[in-house]
């Protein structure tokens, strides 16, 4: 009975260990596993340190247990919005919501996430969008800033390109919306397009007069005493009037 016991104990504590192994296998292998989905890149490191090792789209197997870490990366291309003010070169305040289109380069992942980190939007492309939208509107009046926007864009889009090219960010597009002014500004806006249209509506007004003055000029000068006469004999039926008084038809005198 004594024996039967032992072999009993021995035998659970084998089922026990074999568990624990297997539990440990299993969760080993999970651990190992990385998935990197469409458009991502992740970059391993091992203790906090990059490897120089990056995961492409698919399943992959690292080292468990924490040695290796996987930063994943989206390389597709995002959308940053920010609300930015300057001011203009007549010293009036502007405010823009600028819209960019970006992607990581693909091949500077590990470098992105050794030197910037994943928050590179709020480290770098936040304060790059600032500083470019500050310095291209110091250029331009305001209103140059509203006659000239695609100029604006196309000269704040290269210089960003260029700014953002170092930290390997790609610049896919631009835009500048949704231009705002002070409350002055805009009132004198609106009262430079009424004056416009008042002195168009004067202008249309003063050309629609004279013209109607040059035509009753030719009017006067074409219906001349001999001309009239020339249009009443072509119309006359060949019937004197009924009634004659004094006077003359065709100067042809009429009794009395």
């Amino acid at each position: 009975m004594r024996v039967a016991q032992i072999v009993g104990e021995k035998s659970r504590t084998k089922m026990i260990v074999i568990g624990v192994i297997a539990l440990l296998v299993l969760i080993t292998f999970f651990s190992s596993i990385r998935t990197i989905g469409t458009g991502q890149i992740g970059v391993v490191t091992v203790y906090g340190k990059v490897t120089g090792r990056e995961l492409s789209e698919g399943i992959h197997f690292v080292l468990p247990w924490g040695i290796n870490s996987v930063a994943i990366y989206d390389v597709k291309v995002q959308k940053e919005t920010v609300d930015s003010t300057a001011a203009s070169a007549d010293l009036q305040d502007v405010t823009s919501q600028i819209v960019l289109n970006y992607r990581l380069n693909g091949n500077e992942v590990s470098r992105i996430h050794q030197t910037i980190g994943p928050d590179y939007v709020s480290r770098i492309i936040t304060p790059a969008i600032n500083e470019v939208f500050k310095a291209a509107s110091a250029q331009y009046t305001a209103s140059e800033l509203i006659t000239d926007r695609n100029r604006l864009k196309a000269e704040a889009q290269k210089s960003l390109a260029e700014r953002l090219k170092d930290y390997g960010i790609e610049v896919d597009q631009l835009s500048i919306t949704n231009f705002s002014f002070s409350d002055s500004f805009s009132k004198a806006i609106e009262d430079k397009q009424v004056a416009q249209q008042n002195a168009e509506r004067a202008k249309f007004n003063l050309e629609a007069a004279r013209t109607d003055a040059e035509a009753q000029k030719v009017q006067a000068e074409t219906l001349t005493p001999q001309y009239l006469q020339k249009m009443a004999i072509e119309k006359w039926d060949g019937r004197l009037p009924t009634y004659m008084g004094s006077g003359t038809v065709f100067n042809i005198p009429l009794g009395q």
